[in-house]
């Protein structure tokens, strides 16, 4: 086991103990940062999430572990030691600012009222409170004609006051396996540059531990069509790299475990996908890729590094790797931004922009999941 990971283990024995089919499980947190949630979320268990959480200065909601467990009868499967935002680099099309909210700043978050989230969407955690978490119908999951089943989702969502912003910081976890993150834009556009159009790139640091800290590699998954044909393949990354994303051949990477196979002898995976608008480029080098995997690291932390984490490359196969995921919302400025009052002062405030990624697992289940 990593030796930061097995210590901080260690630390936290003493911490809440959950019985599962195979073992006495010592949770890495505490009430109210720890939470298990069965779907359907009423009724007899599918699926389960069970997950720790922090908030943190300068990185917002943090989640510091995440395991799946595909039916009551199955082991947990571990997804995420240690998921996070790397950076959210905010450049202005005239060439200043550029701001690096995470890594320069240290921005508190936002105490969550009741207006955030009431009682009739979800629940409060923390001592701020500092999140809200909500259940919520994800609408239909799969549909066979008259046969349709409503998925849930497990959401949990922290706000980072960045000064004139407010960065929503949200993880989602599906009844199906599959994990959602969004980082949202929302406030006051930047005092003297209310006319600036600019972006928000979000970069996301996912500490995988597929199935454990060790044995993990990833793979660069593409799509060609040649002529009336298609085809998919997939080819394993040996060293720590950058890599850019072609929309033309759906790249994702491609997250396996040595042994981890299912029921069919398949060799179960998580794939990272894309949920993006469009791609941003810029002179700082950790712009020029949009995904990287490195080696895990103590103390490497921020997206802007990303080029000097590389330099030597180490070798990620088959051992505990850290995938990195960047992703842009484009900022055109327009009058629902706001307005200058007859005193000149900026009213108003901009609506929420979203960048996101999803991850799927792929052979996880051993036939389609939540059916019928």
């Amino acid at each position: 086991m990593n030796i930061r990971k097995g210590l901080t283990l260690l630390f936290f024995m003493t911490a809440l103990f959950v019985a599962s089919p195979q073992t006495v499980f010592a949770a890495p947190c505490s009430s109210p940062y720890y939470i298990e949630q069965q779907f359907p979320s009423t009724g007899a268990e599918q699926t389960r999430w069970r997950l720790c959480w922090r908030m943190e200065k300068k990185y917002g909601l943090i989640i510091t572990s995440a395991d799946f467990r595909k039916s009551p009868t199955s082991p947990w499967v571990r997804v995420f030691w240690d998921a996070r935002i790397a950076e959210i680099f905010v450049p202005y099309h005239t060439g200043t600012p550029r701001f690096y909210d995470i890594m320069n700043y240290n921005w508190p978050w936002v105490p969550i009222t009741n207006t955030h989230c009431p009682a009739s969407a979800g629940k409060r955690l923390g001592s701020g409170p500092d999140i809200c978490k909500e259940v919520r119908d994800r609408g239909v999951s799969w549909a066979d004609d008259a046969l349709v089943r409503r998925g849930q989702e497990l959401v949990l969502w922290g706000v980072i006051d960045a000064s004139n912003y407010n960065y929503i910081i949200e993880w989602t976890f599906r009844d199906d396996g599959t994990i959602l993150g969004r980082s949202g834009a929302t406030g006051l556009i930047f005092a003297g540059h209310e006319e600036t159009g600019h972006m928000h790139t979000t970069t996301w640091r996912l500490d995988v531990d597929f199935n454990g800290s060790s044995g993990d590699s990833v793979y660069l998954g593409t799509h060609t069509e040649i002529g009336l044909t298609g085809n998919d393949t997939q080819s394993q990354i040996f060293n720590e790299t950058g890599v850019t994303w072609d929309p033309e051949k759906f790249s994702e990477f491609n997250v396996y475990d040595a042994t981890l196979k299912n029921a069919r002898g398949h060799q179960s995976s998580y794939r990272l996908m894309p949920l993006r608008w469009g791609t941003a480029r810029h002179d700082e080098a950790f712009t020029k890729n949009d995904f990287w995997v490195t080696r895990q690291k103590v103390g490497e932390l921020y997206a802007a590094n990303l080029p000097s984490y590389v330099l030597p490359s180490d070798p990620v196969s088959g051992t505990d790797i850290v995938i990195w995921y960047s992703g842009s919302a484009h900022h055109r400025v327009r009058d629902e931004d706001g307005i200058h009052d007859a005193a000149g002062n900026w009213t108003g405030v901009t609506q929420m922009i979203w960048s996101a990624f999803t991850m799927m697992p792929h052979n996880l289940f051993d036939k389609s999941p939540l059916f019928p």
